[in-house]
């Protein structure tokens, strides 16, 4: 493949010092190469292509002479060579001297390549290349290409900017460079789906896309390939095997094998894992040896494996020693235990198999991860442990019906319910709940899914339960209360509930603004305005602080607002408060439906207030929801019965004007997405003439705009 802007980058550099430092198949050689061809007329290389030989300096020295004759056939080498045939101990000190003064008297510029410069470890070699590098003259540059950083003064020449540097993040292809490789070798064009995913996997790196292109060649079914494209894939095994481990000593491989476990990892870490001490001085040699392994933070604290490579890792791991992986696996999740995070430990007791372990842990954390919207973690833990390990642990069972419930899955309560009603009392439980039956009753009392009257007793025993202010049950079996008082009508005795719940600060975000909301709601119920406001202010500030914006539990927050802007006679205000509160409780319909129904009376009256027809499809929704529930809700009933009158009695009003029967035909396409000239076509007239009828029917409906017809005309009753 050819990389004409690393290129680029190479010819453009007037530094002393290229360094191309990359692991293996990173296309290294090939990139210099293509330099090389590319500047042929203009600029010579002197080429060396080295190996573990060349630790010897005579030899090293002798072939570096000779390949500068080549390119320079001006230079003398007789001088050199007879210094290294001396073999004398002062061989190393004169060569240099020699080599600088026949390199200064160059008439033009030369560049000396030293591939695969890690082949070389003896100090002296390293040293005398280190003593050429300082000295050499403005018309010579040198190069290393190699998969190790040498043991060279690199972080002075960065700074002077004597040094240009090309690693591994520069070599990895691009999108466009690995679809052209797979075309090129293979014949193949993925589709940008399963192109995307090969470099996803391969992270770029050529030797991975040209071995995978390999592979595709004939394959029947490229997609499903790429997808299952691996580190234990043949080609990528016996290239990282022969190039890469077979390399190391066995202590490297001891460590890379047995941290390959870990997704991501730090010295402390692998020291526990591993169990033996010096993993700082392991982890600086895989990466001064570049061996695949790439830092995951500035500071360099933390790193992983390349993919494809960690792959391997595991593969060979799991054949050679299966049965230590579950015990590297609990010391690793021991290790998180301790210093977080603490999703890490359960991912590494579950692949431990230690369900008691991962069990304790998901019961302490589970309810932070839902306060941060992300129950789906929890449940995705749940799964792993599977619904037998689940049903024999009742706080799994707990944890469970918990995280079903914020997600909207009723089956799945009524599934764990049982199991933990079974269990006992059992407390208290490592989240804080009292008891397995505060558990219980806190589930009935805040979600209602068994109905109003249920969900009013079963927060009153919460309430009953749950008596300890430092938790945050505390309050949310308050808030539970107060909710369902309000919905029956008793805002009073919901005042009383809320404001228990609101007194102590223990709760986080998601339940104090529930607690919040409610007792707005309770306060407008009331009269009291003021007290309303301070309420839904201090709402709506935990909202944007929490970050809880999108969360469909934050929309009673909405409602709460959309209530006391309806009591202010702020009538449009309520109505964006309470569609939003509406759209974020359909995004999850399965969640307790009593926040999504006040949602809609609320909004319904609204609409009414403001003459709009539109609250009837409102109020026929409400009416489904209710009609859904186990109990007869009289209240709300009642209140949607109301509505109902409300919106018989609206009678549609007509415009002061009548329109047209063409002009009722142009508004009724205006309600689409048609602009005036497709308009102008489906009805097989000029767009003069729709922007005629159109500005007549905004004159006659006192409209300016597209969207403020369509919406009186609904007000109307003309749709």
């Amino acid at each position: 493949m050819e990389r004409p802007a690393l290129v680029q980058r190479l010819a453009e550099t007037a530094a002393k010092l290229v360094l191309v430092d990359a692991p293996a198949g990173y296309g290294k050689t090939t990139l210099v190469a293509q330099w090389r061809v590319s500047a042929r007329d203009r600029l010579p290389f002197a080429w060396v292509s080295l190996d573990p030989d060349d630790n010897d300096l005579v030899r090293l020295w002798t072939h570096v002479t000779h390949a500068l004759h080549r390119a320079r056939p001006e230079l003398g080498v007789q001088p050199i060579l007879e210094i290294l045939r001396a073999q004398s101990p002062g061989t190393s000190g004169a060569i240099l001297p020699a080599l600088v003064n026949e390199l200064a008297a160059l008439p033009g510029p030369v560049v000396l390549v030293l591939d695969d410069y890690h082949m070389i470890k003896e100090r002296n070699c390293q040293e005398l290349v280190g003593s050429l590098l300082h000295h050499l003259p403005p018309t010579a540059q040198l190069v290393l290409t190699t998969r190790a950083d040498p043991p060279l003064p690199l972080g002075r020449m960065r700074s002077t900017g004597d040094m240009i540097e090309i690693r591994m993040s520069d070599l990895r292809f691009s999108s466009a460079e690995a679809s052209a490789l797979v075309d090129r070798t293979a014949g193949v064009q993925l589709s940008a789906p399963d192109l995307a995913e090969l470099v996803r996997r391969t992270e770029g790196w050529p030797a991975g896309v040209y071995l995978a292109a390999l592979s595709l060649r004939g394959h029947p079914s490229p997609g499903d390939f790429v997808r299952r494209f691996s580190g234990d894939s043949r080609y990528i095994a016996d290239l990282l095997v022969e190039e890469v481990l077979s390399r190391q000593p066995a202590h490297i491989r001891h460590f890379l094998a047995q941290t390959a476990i870990l997704d991501r990892f730090s010295a402390p870490l692998c020291e526990a894992v591993v169990g033996s001490p010096g993993a700082a001085e392991i982890i600086d040699t895989l990466e001064r040896e570049n061996l695949f392994v790439v830092p995951v933070d500035e500071n360099r604290g933390w790193y992983r494996y390349h993919r494809l490579f960690a792959q391997l890792l595991r593969s060979q791991l799991a054949r050679a020693e299966p049965s230590v992986i579950p015990d590297l696996h609990r010391r690793a999740s021991a290790w998180y235990r301790e210093w977080g995070p603490t999703d890490k430990a359960i991912s590494h007791a579950l692949a431990a198999g230690d369900a008691a372990g991962a069990v304790d842990l998901i019961a302490c954390r589970w309810f932070a991860y839902a306060g941060l919207g992300r129950i789906g973690v929890v449940r995705g833990w749940l799964h792993t442990l599977g619904d037998d390990l689940v049903a024999a642990h009742p706080l799994a069972a707990h944890c469970a019906a918990w995280a079903a419930a914020l997600a909207g899955d009723r089956p799945s309560v009524a599934r764990w319910l049982p199991v933990i009603e079974a269990a006992g009392h059992r407390g208290p439980l490592p989240d804080g709940m009292q008891s397995l039956q505060s558990s219980v009753a806190l589930l009935r009392g805040v979600h209602g899914f068994d109905g109003l009257r249920v969900m009013r007793e079963s927060a009153t025993v919460a309430v009953r339960l749950e008596d300890d202010p430092a938790t945050p049950w505390y309050a949310l079996a308050r808030a539970g209360l107060g909710f369902s008082l309000y919905l029956g009508g008793d805002a009073d005795g919901a005042a009383a509930a809320l404001e228990e719940a609101v007194i102590h600060e223990s709760a986080i975000p998601l339940i104090r603004q529930l607690a919040l909301s409610c007792l707005c709601l309770a306060a407008v119920g009331q009269g009291r305005l003021e007290r309303a406001q301070e309420l839904a202010d201090a709402a709506t500030g935990l909202t944007a602080r929490g970050d809880l914006g999108e969360a469909p539990q934050s929309a009673i927050a909405c409602l709460a607002a959309g209530a006391l802007h309806a009591a202010q006679g702020r009538l449009e205000e309520a109505s964006s408060e309470l569609e939003r509160a509406v759209r974020l409780r359909r995004k999850v319909p399965g969640i307790s439906p009593w926040p999504t129904l006040e949602g809609l009376l609320l909004l319904a009256e609204v609409r009414l207030r403001l003459g709009d027809r539109t609250a009837a499809e409102l109020l026929d929704e409400a009416q489904d929801v209710l009609t859904a529930l186990p109990d007869d809700a009289e209240t709300l009933l009642a209140r949607l019965r109301r509505l109902g009158e409300e919106l018989a009695a609206l009678s549609p009003v007509s415009p002061p004007e009548p329109l047209t029967e063409r002009e009722a035909t142009v508004l009724r396409l205006l309600r689409g997405t048609l602009s005036l000239r497709e308009i102008g076509q489906e009805l097989h007239l000029s767009p003069n003439t729709i922007k005629t009828h159109t500005r007549v029917i905004y004159r006659k409906l006192g409209a300016s705009t597209r969207r403020q017809a369509v919406e009186q005309a609904r007000r109307m009753g003309i749709f």
